[in-house]
């Protein structure tokens, strides 16, 4: 059964491009093991956030896979009820207008959950992950559907430098949002698909699913198996996209991110600019082409990848140390690789020479 709902999110989350994984499911099964015993998949696809939400399902029951599904579908038109800031009267929007004239606003208990989860993630990467910075991002032009340059004009950046604004100004009492600087703007565009992995992932665990996979233009979390064998997840080589450089099974419980400076960004005057932007610099982060974060939780993993991204060859430990983070494969504009060594006993490097 193909699940479709109708596209939103669609200017916010095609903003939000990380770098694509190559999903490889293991498809042999043990000699021994006899075909009636095998799991039938249940496969549905879901238009959501301007991408589209894969989800594999691996259970004996086809009615319970697909009402299962279908509660993930549920659970994502109360995320999009909640989360569509790009859209005109969004909570995220309305906080943002809020703010800018000055005032308290009154929001949801799931709302102040994850906005207090993000500023723990901001302190965490020593400040290189920051959804306050939304309009720097403006100005770069990356909350429109081209982007083209030119780059904003260096005065701009140093004026938005000067007021300093942060997620970590937010504030509440009860559920009344606060902020002590008007020029806060959110921008969820570095965890937010996390946050929809580990919502749709929660929910198959309630409604009785133990396998299945979840992936959010490209970024995934299992649970389970397939028909006992691991889920196997290819890495992208950001030099050349159309095929895999790295493979990893993925643990039940554990999701994998990529954040990467290629898949969206202008080119001006033969300079690069990609649309993950640096808080303390206001530039476009320039060193690594992409970062991958195993974490069991989708949206550090999110938070992670964007901060390693812009942390850089020299930066990257400290980050790694601060946010607690094993698991982290890391490849820069030159090819190089670097990782944790947790990492270097996951993951395997592919022989792609022809």
């Amino acid at each position: 059964m193909l699940i479709k709902v109708i596209p939103t999110l669609l200017n916010y989350l095609l903003r939000v491009n990380k770098v694509f994984f190559i999903c490889s499911i293991l498809l042999s099964v043990s000699l021994f093991t006899a075909c009636s015993q095998k799991q039938v998949p249940y496969q549905a696809s879901i238009l959501v956030f301007g991408t589209t939400v894969n989800i594999t399902v691996y259970d004996n029951s086809p009615d319970r896979a697909e009402k299962a599904v279908y509660l993930v579908e549920q659970k994502f038109h109360e995320f999009h009820r909640q989360w569509h800031a790009w859209e005109q009267g969004g909570i995220v929007s309305k906080i943002n207008h809020a703010i800018a004239v000055n005032k308290a606003i009154e929001v949801a208990p799931s709302v102040k959950a994850f906005i207090l989860k993000s500023q723990k993630l901001t302190r965490e990467s020593l400040g290189l992950f920051d959804p306050g910075i939304g309009q720097l991002i403006a100005l770069w032009g990356f909350h429109s559907e081209n982007w083209q340059g030119p780059p904003p004009a260096k005065a701009l950046i140093t004026d938005w430098l000067s007021k300093q604004p942060s997620l970590l100004d937010i504030y509440f009492k009860d559920l009344t949002l606060y902020s002590h600087n008007p020029h806060v703007q959110l921008d969820f565009g570095g965890n937010a698909k996390g946050l929809a992995i580990d919502i749709a992932l929660q929910q198959l665990l309630e409604a009785g699913i133990k396998n299945a996979l979840v992936s959010i233009g490209g970024d995934m979390k299992g649970i389970g198996s397939k028909n006992g064998q691991p889920w196997l997840v290819g890495i992208q080589d950001p030099h050349k996209t159309e095929q895999a450089l790295a493979s990893i099974q993925l643990k039940s419980g554990e999701s994998i991110v990529t954040s990467g400076t290629y898949q969206r960004y202008f080119e001006w005057k033969g300079q690069h600019y990609s649309h993950i932007i640096n808080p303390k610099t206001g530039y476009p982060a320039d060193s690594f082409a992409s970062v991958t974060v195993l974490h069991p939780n989708a949206t550090t993993a999110d938070a992670a990848a964007t901060a390693l991204l812009v942390a850089g060859p020299k930066e990257w430990k400290k980050v790694i140390q601060s946010m607690q983070i094993e698991l982290a494969f890391l490849i820069d504009k030159n090819g190089q690789f670097f990782q944790t060594d947790a990492m270097a006993n996951r993951i395997k490097l592919l022989d792609n020479t022809p």
